[in-house]
């Protein structure tokens, strides 16, 4: 399932956020916990981060690049942009490499979470480098114990749990936090709106379920997706759906809806090309 795998590299969120309705700016108040510290003082680099993230979570990887490397002009200051673009560089390149060196001069005078956040760039290469691979898991777990609350946290903990049915038992319990405010009171967030994150746990869920042979459940988050989220990756999570079943009509008629929202999309693309040449 090579959207299952790509998934794993996304959703990179680990603090309390506000999306203010009046001025359309995102704001990040750390004084309640010691949550991975993604702000700056630019408010417009600030910006910029939440469309980066969002863009993220949703698989949307084409857009997400563009606005984190615009956060990178508004404020050269922040970190955490150079943790997510390293994952993204071709493996050995000169801008990988800056990357990596620049994520960890700049973590330097942050908080603990933030550091043990940088420090999944020393992780061996493989899967998703480097928010998902060998050792990751231990990772997100010190963070979590840091800091229950953070969000990215608690997804990329339930991401990484080895057992299936674990790692579902533990994202449904994330979802449930953000959309009804119900869980381990440790951990429900504090501030910010985080709705935002509903839909991609959905698609996410949709995914591992799928993963484990429940279809039926795995099709009725991906067409939750698509009502939730309109926007390209909802419409090619579906297509990867029915391309995985065997039904290549439906694949190719949602592959081309994503693309008919985004013609660059390089996922559905390439999909439509595979089914139009099998």
């Amino acid at each position: 399932m090579k959207k299952l795998i790509l998934l794993l590299s996304i959703l990179i969120l680990g603090c309390q956020t506000n999306t203010q309705q009046n001025n359309n700016k995102w704001t990040f108040d750390a004084t309640d916990g010691s949550y991975i510290q993604w702000n700056g003082d630019d408010t417009n680099a600030n910006e910029m981060l939440h469309h980066a993230l969002k863009h993220m979570y949703n698989v949307e990887y084409e857009k997400s690049m563009t606005f984190f490397e615009k956060v990178l002009e508004y404020d050269p200051s922040l970190f955490g942009p150079h943790v997510v673009l390293a994952g993204f560089s071709i493996e050995g390149s000169e801008k990988q490499k800056m990357h990596i060196q620049k994520a960890k001069e700049l973590v330097a005078d942050n908080n603990e979470t933030s550091k043990i956040f940088v420090s999944l760039l020393d992780l061996p290469r493989g899967g998703n480098w480097p928010l998902v691979t060998k050792g990751a898991h231990d990772l997100w777990s010190k963070m979590r114990e840091l800091e229950p609350k953070g969000k990215l946290i608690h997804y990329y903990y339930s991401f990484t749990i080895p057992d299936a049915n674990q790692r579902i038992k533990e994202m449904e319990s994330l979802l449930s936090e953000i959309q009804d405010q119900k869980g381990d009171p440790n951990s429900l967030p504090t501030s910010g709106d985080h709705s935002y994150m509903i839909p991609p746990i959905i698609n996410t869920l949709g995914y591992f379920y799928y993963e484990i042979g429940e279809k039926d459940k795995a099709k009725n988050h991906f067409d939750e997706y698509i009502n939730l989220y309109k926007s390209y990756n909802s419409y090619d999570s579906m297509g990867e759906f029915y391309y995985n079943e065997g039904d290549m009509k439906n694949a190719l008629k949602y592959y081309k809806k994503a693309l008919e929202m985004y013609p660059s999309a390089s996922s559905a693309n390439s999909m439509v090309n595979k089914i139009n040449t099998e």
